[in-house]
């Protein structure tokens, strides 16, 4: 089932360690319809339109999570992705060397010094470009929470975003620090 223009179900329930156990994969593989809803929410509007403005694939690591799943991996309680409304993100490094996305890349590099005046350092990762571009534009995106998480600072292992109905926090966060940061501090990350 596709959930917008680039982004399928399968991405969001996808898990290794579901794989692993039968019965679990089979609960992972059977979300209950708000929980599909919620997914294409996030997808709309926030995933999908992270994916139009950098023109790079983005993979989704991990997606909704059964209450099992959740519980197996050690993950929050409350974590939004029990309710599919939650995704981390790992941006393609295409970014990085495929000359035809150079002026993606150059815009959101024009856009950090804009905003911090300091230019990006040339160690960021790709998935800094997606948090940065996701911080950037956070006030057109619908997000909850939008995470660094772990990996070194400017070099994320992968970028966690939320979004619901509900909330829209508008959130920026770093892991492991659990730290809450400002728009400056956290592009100011990979500076």
């Amino acid at each position: 089932m596709q959930l917008s223009e680039n982004f399928w179900l399968s991405e969001f329930l996808h898990s290794q360690t579901a794989e692993r156990d039968p019965e679990l994969l089979a609960k992972q593989n059977n979300p209950a319809p708000e929980i599909i809803e919620n997914l294409r929410y996030l997808c709309t509007n926030s995933v999908q339109p992270l994916r139009t403005l950098l023109k790079t694939p983005i993979r989704v690591s991990s997606g909704y999570r059964c209450d099992e799943l959740n519980k197996r991996i050690g993950g929050s309680k409350n974590s939004q992705h029990r309710y599919g409304q939650a995704a981390d993100l790992i941006l393609s490094d295409r970014i990085l060397h495929d000359s035809r996305l150079r002026r993606y890349k150059e815009v959101i590099e024009n856009m950090v010094y804009e905003q911090v005046g300091k230019s990006l350092r040339k160690d960021v990762n790709p998935n800094f470009y997606l948090f940065a571009a996701a911080c950037l534009y956070l006030n057109e995106l619908d997000v909850d929470q939008l995470i660094h998480e772990y990996g070194n600072k400017g070099q994320p292992g992968w970028v966690h975003i939320s979004s619901s109905t509900e909330k829209s926090k508008r959130q920026i966060l770093i892991l492991p620090d659990r730290a809450t940061l400002t728009l400056e501090e956290a592009l100011e990350l990979g500076c």
